[in-house]
């Protein structure tokens, strides 16, 4: 009977000291309210990036044909921003100037294509994905088979996640001829300050 309390004993002094190296704690100094990281970026899942990817392509490939209702279907109620010199302020607005733009290239002979790469993402609040992409803008005459170059420069924009859905929101284009453009007016003003 001895060698069991004497066991209990040994077991209870050992666990006493142990529980005595551990640090206490003080529930008064530890706060409640701590805020969270709001600057924790999260990453795009890669079905999101698949499905804005088909967006913005799905977009740009209707664009280039000429099936400007169809532009309609990628796009947010309030999409602003201007793609190409073809301001985007609502789809409602787009929507009214479709017939014009569509009578604009209906006898052209070129056919305009986006050539898109390098498309980067980057998630904010509210189900918002901002994005940036390179683009070349490329034009084939249809008659002699020539094509030119018309435009290299990239696209910066956001989507939204609406009922399931990525819609464009904002989409610029933004061509590097303005750089080129600045740079020489930058020369001939420090020429003509000499």
């Amino acid at each position: 009977m001895l060698k069991p309390l004497f066991a209990a004993a040994m077991v209870m002094s050992l666990f006493a000291c142990t529980s005595q190296n551990q640090p206490q704690r003080d529930p008064l100094k530890e706060s409640s309210t701590a805020l969270p990281d709001t600057t924790l970026k999260y990453d795009v899942r890669y079905r999101d990036q698949q499905q804005i990817e088909k967006v913005i392509y799905g977009f740009a490939e209707n664009f280039d044909n000429g099936n400007l209702e169809k532009c309609l279907e990628f796009m947010d109620d309030s999409i602003r921003g201007e793609i190409d010199g073809v301001k985007l302020r609502g789809k409602e607005n787009f929507a009214t100037r479709v017939v014009q733009l569509g009578e604009s290239v209906k006898n052209a002979k070129f056919q305009q294509r986006h050539l898109i790469s390098n498309m980067q993402f980057e998630m904010l609040p509210s189900d918002t994905v901002r994005v940036s992409m390179y683009c070349a803008n490329v034009w084939t005459d249809i008659t002699s088979g020539e094509i030119q170059l018309m435009a290299v420069g990239y696209y910066k924009g956001k989507l939204v996640k609406k009922a399931d859905k990525w819609l464009i929101a904002v989409l610029n284009s933004l061509p590097d001829s303005r750089l080129v453009e600045r740079y020489y007016k930058e020369q001939e003003d420090s020429l003509l300050k000499k």
